[in-house]
């Protein structure tokens, strides 16, 4: 068994290479300049001219007790950064954040609507003054959330969950309402009521808006969190995607007979 020693005349031990090297430059953290010409016919030289070190390698054959020592393969080789010496990786978390962020998938919402929109039931009213429920219909990771990923980068990791916070519903006729729920699907069987969690109540018929419908909007309001494992944390801007339907309102007709 050979007893390897760190340094040999100058020649410093690589233990990822195996084998011993030494900068042809004069200093350490010296670039090595080549000399006039290319040098890639030499076999050694694989990057930028002006970049990198040239070393000259060695490996140890033998050695004895007196101190001798004997080379057995050498070579020159080409290294874009100095053995042991390569720069720090520096993270950013928010920005390793923001990147998670933009590889999520945030889906726009299905809306449920009584009564139904027309772009499902084309002859469907509903009346003035008579309540109209919301809800969506396909809440979800995607559409709802929370969606949670974490990367890993120089050591460090980072999470981000994001998920709704509210919809806001504009209902097109210059009010909104938000709901912080997906709200309760309406069924027949419930009759003419509020809604307990997500409802309006128009007062006008939408016989003067373009298509005598109204344009219904529902905006996801996503909120984004991220945490980082060496104890910082913040918040990000997730996009807000909207789906819009139509409702028509009419008006009840009194039939008076005399």
């Amino acid at each position: 068994m050979i007893n390897v020693p760190c340094e040999i005349d100058g020649f410093v031990f690589d233990a990822a290479l195996d084998r011993y090297l030494l900068p042809l430059a004069p200093g350490q953290n010296e670039r090595y300049r080549p000399p006039d010409g290319d040098l890639s016919h030499l076999g050694y030289w694989t990057g930028p001219q002006e970049q990198g070190w040239v070393f000259d390698w060695r490996k140890l054959a033998a050695n004895w007790s007196l101190g001798s020592y004997a080379w057995g393969d050498r070579g020159l080789m080409w290294l874009a950064e100095m053995p042991g010496e390569q720069p720090p990786v520096v993270v950013d978390p928010e920005e390793v954040a923001q990147q998670l962020l933009e590889g999520m998938t945030f889906e726009p919402l299905e809306l449920g609507l009584a009564p139904r929109p027309l772009e499902h039931a084309p002859d469907s009213i509903g009346l003035v003054g008579a309540p109209v429920w919301m809800w969506v219909t396909n809440a979800g990771p995607t559409t709802w959330g929370p969606i949670e990923e974490s990367a890993t980068v120089g050591g460090i990791t980072v999470t981000v969950t994001a998920e709704v916070g509210s919809v806001t519903w504009d209902m097109g006729d210059g009010t909104t309402v938000t709901c912080e729920t997906p709200g309760d699907a309406y069924r027949p069987s419930l009759g003419v009521r509020p809604s307990p969690s997500c409802g309006h109540t128009y007062t006008q018929t939408s016989a003067d808006q373009p298509g005598t419908a109204y344009a219904v909007t529902a905006t996801a309001t996503w909120t984004a969190t991220w945490t980082a494992s060496i104890g910082v944390d913040g918040t990000l801007e997730p996009p807000r995607p909207a789906t819009t339907a139509h409702v028509r309102i009419g008006e009840r007709q009194v039939i008076e007979t005399g």
